[in-house]
């Protein structure tokens, strides 16, 4: 009976934390609104259904970037199968349905993890509490793959437990159909952790499982320590010394971009290869060793058999995952060169406070009473992946009562979990890990080994120096772990740090009820502690509140979500102590008196954990009502209007410059700040929102561009005066960021969205000086702004409007005829100096912005750049001279996997498509196939002789059709030694020959 009214209590819980953080979603239909739910996933899975729906794999999306791979995005999470959602419901309540839906999964795998560990009903409730409505987890409803593989992940760590611990066969292939649905579902990363933290689990326990140590057990700690403490100096040392050389290695160059790396960085992957592979080989030298000598050694058969999960993981999701492979191996990723950064969002240690107080820092959302952009460094915003890490403060203590550095014993996961919370925490700092930010915060040292990273800095510096993260331990598992420097976001490490201190929170609480007097006294211990630095902590800021704010008010640091609201962030501050010590108190009394009614204090720890999560956490859930989402952009209406004004064949493109803030934001408060950016933003159609309008974008960044093609629209900064800089309104010798004109002419961009405020052109998403030649503005009109009172409403436009579109005069049209070439040499490897001299020659037009005396215009309506190898075949096609007019190729039909042209030649050419060239395109002339050729390096070209023709690509990639088969494959090996391991289950490790 009490175990059926603790099942009802964890149900209830449950119930009343789904309805406290989902329930506008629920009740009112109100759609995820805040960050990436709105602008990002909720049209990109909108455009996959939109394929599913006309018939077709969703292969394909024209409307970015030239076109792109649609299966080939991890985050589009094509075939995972919870997607399914949205093909039995209409899209806006599927999109809802699917979040709710994993925030319950992760509620529900976190329970049967704990549950399998032994954990009763109400430990594993609070653990899943803790876990699923925990700040780290509830919050990736704005980054929904994150959510899709933190969902997951307790099920990972369950199937590993079971391998590595009790030798259950069946748990490898739980474990793969787990890492499977991680990738499938756009999170391969989660996949990756959980088998990084497997192979750690392993390593541990066969340690624990081998007997003798020649170091006895009082002095082995000792020795820990002290080696730990000379390698953190050495460390330490050997990166500092490292920087203050770096330049000289590394020396500077007059290009805008940065320079190459270090010398050694060229043989970074091979070395990793290099060293990993004689780990291998030591370990099955030893493995042999022991087999021969008698002894069980069961390392290396616990590593197979999760290597063979992986590879199992691998092929059932290889339909996908193939494709992405494919397509991320041609990104700024796959660079060493490239701006890819693995450092955003990485956490400021200072932050590790909000384990313990709830909203210490304020919240930003319904007024900016958030303070946390006060704290240093000075000048650096630091970018912020989740606004709390709270997971409830009697979860906290129990989790310290439970930790361990031992894996020894009847229960190892302590110390696997103990270990995981550790290294993920420290991991997710990133830049802040390591001994470079730090030193670099004293001037005299930041003098010899460069400044701290200004805001937004490549990922390889100018001047030469290592960047902050450099050293770091997450730079260390970038370096170390082959394929893990792809990745980014090191606070996407916190999902593995709320798994395991949620974990350590269920067994802390059955262990403190079961009597463990180590236990008790270690949460008796914390509890006290941190009730009296709460109290302490509440006492001295209401005591300083005045004072506090007066600080506070002398560095205003204005958001997005206006200016801070320093009273409010003050009481923001005193309820969050208040709130924490009131929670330190009940986990005191559950401490001390939880083991005389063990029944009532297991209910007494839920009930307090889910009141003290739901009122810290549910805030952050932000939506907004559906109608917000239906709108016609005000853009589109615009560019529509457009051409009704003035007819042009298409299709054609346009470019949006990435994000920027309306001016207003910063210095006003909202009512609803969050209804503001959705309104805006999707007025602006700042992308992805015109994915579904018909809007083709010229350049947009998500989660991987390919490496050439963001070659074509890199800023750079310029030097102006003169009439130039006059007619830009600023002094004569100023910077001003620039583009390439002629790169967005000849990718087919019609029409420019930019600001309407240039703030000096300094700002890579306001320094639009380049899209003002051969433009005309067709909105706002000028006569918007004329008349009595124009410039007060020219005024209020740029504070709360501040956009404007302009039409180019001299677009390319999607597709041209050329009869000239020019050669370069092939370029192989994701490299800068191959690129440099061809892409410039490409890209230059001598224009008012980037003019160059001596340097060659070469026009490209009449010359293609071709590599050496496609010149010679296309020598006969290329036979010089102007296009004449009678010569004309027309886009007969264009949608996602398929494109049609009719051209007329009156000698041979080359017909040129301003459409991305990428595998699995096929090219059908008057029904006969024929290559594509690779044209002014990223276009599609096709040699036709004199004549009319019909030409036809389709998309049909050889990634898709082999991954299809290996999924298959995969999907008939599961069954197989699924039925296999049904008859020979495995007898557990110690029977291990």
């Amino acid at each position: 009976m009490r175990d059926r009214w603790t099942w009802v209590l964890v149900a209830a819980c449950l119930a009343v934390l789904t309805l406290a953080c989902h329930g506008r979603a629920i009740l009112r239909g109100e759609q995820f609104a805040y960050r990436d739910a709105a602008h990002y996933y909720y049209p990109l899975h909108q455009r996959v259904q939109v394929e599913w729906e006309a018939g077709r794999w969703p292969l394909w999306e024209p409307e970015e970037n030239g076109g792109m791979p649609l299966l080939g995005n991890p985050t589009a999470a094509v075939l995972y199968p919870g997607k399914l959602v949205f093909a039995v419901l209409p899209y806006p309540l599927a999109a809802r349905v699917y979040v709710i839906g994993h925030t319950l999964l992760a509620f529900a795998s976190m329970f049967f993890l704990m549950r399998s560990w032994g954990t009763s009903a109400a430990g594993a409730g609070l653990s899943a509490v803790a876990y699923a409505f925990g700040g780290p987890i509830l919050f990736q409803y704005c980054n929904i793959i994150y959510l899709v593989g933190a969902a997951w992940a307790p099920l990972g760590v369950r199937a590993a437990d079971r391998w590595l611990r009790l030798g259950r066969r069946s748990a490898l292939l739980e474990l793969a159909v787990v890492l499977a649905l991680e990738t499938l579902g756009g999170d391969p990363e989660v996949a990756y952790l959980t088998g990084l933290c497997a192979g750690g689990y392993a390593i541990g326990l066969a340690r624990a499982r081998r007997a003798g140590n020649s170091v006895p057990r009082h002095r082995r700690g000792w020795l820990i320590a002290a080696s730990a403490v000379l390698f953190l100096v050495a460390w330490t040392a050997g990166t500092l010394a490292i920087s203050r050389v770096s330049p000289t290695l590394r020396p500077l160059r007059p290009s805008p971009q940065p320079p190459g790396p270090l010398p050694w960085m060229h043989w970074t992957s091979t070395a990793v290869v290099a060293a990993w592979g004689m780990v291998g080989f030591q370990l099955l030298t030893v493995w042999r060793k022991d087999r021969r000598g008698g002894h069980k050694s069961v390392l290396v058969p616990m590593l197979l058999g999760l290597a063979g999960a992986a590879g199992l993981a691998g092929a059932l999701a290889g339909a996908q995952l193939l494709p992405v492979m494919e397509y991320t191996g041609q990104s700024a990723r796959a660079a060493d060169e490239g701006p890819h950064d693995i450092y955003p969002f990485s956490l400021r240690p200072v932050r590790v406070v909000e384990f313990l107080w709830p909203n210490v820092f304020g919240t930003p959302f319904h007024g900016n009473r958030s303070w946390e952009s006060a704290l240093p460094p000075e000048g650096k915003n630091a970018k912020i992946w989740i606004p709390t890490l709270y997971l409830g403060g009697v979860a906290l203590v129990l989790a310290l009562g439970a930790f361990t550095t031992r894996i020894h014993g009847p229960t190892p996961w302590r110390g696997w979990l103990s270990a995981v919370a550790v290294i993920s925490l420290l991991a997710s700092f990133g830049e802040y890990g390591g001994p470079l930010w730090w030193s670099r915060l004293q001037p005299k040292i930041a003098a010899e080994v460069g400044v701290q990273d200004k805001e937004d800095v490549t990922s390889i510096r100018k001047d030469g120096h290592l960047r902050d993260g450099d050293g770091s331990f997450y730079w260390f598992l970038a370096t170390a772990l082959p394929g893990f420097r792809q990745f980014r976001f090191p606070s996407k490490l916190l999902t593995f740090t709320a798994l395991a201190v949620a974990g350590l929170a269920g067994t802390g609480l059955d262990r403190l009820l079961s009597g463990d007097l180590r236990t008790r006294r270690i949460t008796v211990v914390w509890s006290a502690v941190l009730l009296v630095v709460s109290l302490a902590a509440l006492v001295l800021a209401w005591s300083q509140k005045s004072r506090f704010a007066e600080v506070l008010r002398r560095k205003p640091r204005g958001t997005s979500f206006g200016p801070l609201d320093v009273t409010g962030a003050v009481n923001e501050t005193l309820q969050g102590l208040a709130q924490g010590s009131a929670v330190f108190a009940a986990a005191l009394v559950l401490a001390i008196w939880g083991r005389r009614r063990p029944v009532l204090a297991a209910g007494f720890a839920l009930l307090v954990s889910t009141a003290d999560v739901a009122a810290s956490n549910a805030r952050y859930v932000l939506t907004l009502p559906q109608r917000y989402f239906e709108t016609t952009p005000e853009i589109i209406t615009a560019i529509q209007n457009a051409e009704k004004a003035d007819p042009a064949p298409g299709p054609y493109r346009v470019h949006r410059l990435p994000a920027w803030d309306v001016i207003d934001w910063r210095e006003k408060t909202s009512d609803d700040r969050v209804r503001d950016f959705v309104v805006w933003e999707r007025d602006t159609i700042q992308p992805k929102y015109g994915i579904n309008h018909g809007i083709q974008y010229t350049f947009t960044l998500g989660v991987a561009e390919l490496y050439d093609y963001e070659w074509f629209f890199g800023g750079y900064y310029r030097t102006v005066s003169g009439d130039v800089a006059r007619r830009l309104g600023v002094a004569d010798g100023s910077q001003i960021v620039a583009y390439s004109r002629r790169a967005f002419d000849l990718w087919n961009t019609r029409y420019f969205v930019l600001p309407y405020f240039p703030n000096q052109w300094k700002e890579e998403s306001r320094g639009f000086a380049t899209f003002l030649q051969e433009s005309k503005l067709v909105y706002p009109t000028r006569e918007n702004f004329e008349g009595p009172g124009g410039k007060a409403r020219e005024l209020d436009w740029v504070r709360t409007r501040d956009v404007q579109v302009f039409r180019n005069r001299n677009p390319h049209p999607r597709a041209w005829i050329v009869h000239g070439q020019r050669y370069f040499k092939p370029i192989r490897a994701l490299n800068r100096s191959d690129r440099d001299g061809p892409m410039q020659e490409i890209l230059y037009s001598s224009d008012y912005l980037w003019h160059e005396v001596g340097r060659i215009v070469y026009d490209p309506r009449t010359t293609v750049w071709v590599e050496n190898e496609d010149g010679l075949a296309l020598a006969a096609y290329s036979t010089g001279g102007d296009t004449p007019p009678t010569e004309t190729v027309t886009v007969t039909h264009y949608q996602s996997d398929r494109v049609e042209l009719e051209a007329g030649l009156e000698r041979p050419g080359i017909v040129v498509l301003a459409d991305i060239f990428y595998p699995g395109w096929t090219l059908t002339v008057d029904g006969r196939p024929e290559p594509i050729y690779r044209v002014n390096r990223m276009m599609r070209g096709a040699a036709l002789s004199a004549g009319r023709h019909k030409l036809i690509y389709t998309y049909n990639p050889r990634s898709f059709r082999v991954g299809l088969g290996l999924s298959g494959a995969g999907l008939a090996a599961l069954v197989v030694l699924g039925l296999a391991f049904a008859v020979r289950p495995g007898s557990g490790w110690e029977n291990h020959p």
